[in-house]
């Protein structure tokens, strides 16, 4: 049997760590905004158009 299924994660001493407190890890994450669907529409066609305009890509219909 692996021992890693033994390994378990210890506490972190904040008083010897130079994280500040707006790096540290938050256990709420908050999805309230709205998504602009038009922007990110329009985004992601500029990243379609990106990546047909790079030399090595091809479709895999060419092979």
């Amino acid at each position: 049997m692996s021992e890693l299924n033994y390994l378990q994660f210890q506490e972190i001493d904040s008083s010897s760590d130079d994280i500040s407190d707006e790096h540290r890890h938050q256990d709420e994450i908050v999805l309230d905004d709205g998504i602009d669907e038009e922007n990110l529409e329009n985004y992601w066609d500029q990243v379609v158009q990106d990546i047909h305009k790079d030399p090595d890509w091809f479709t895999f219909s060419d092979e």
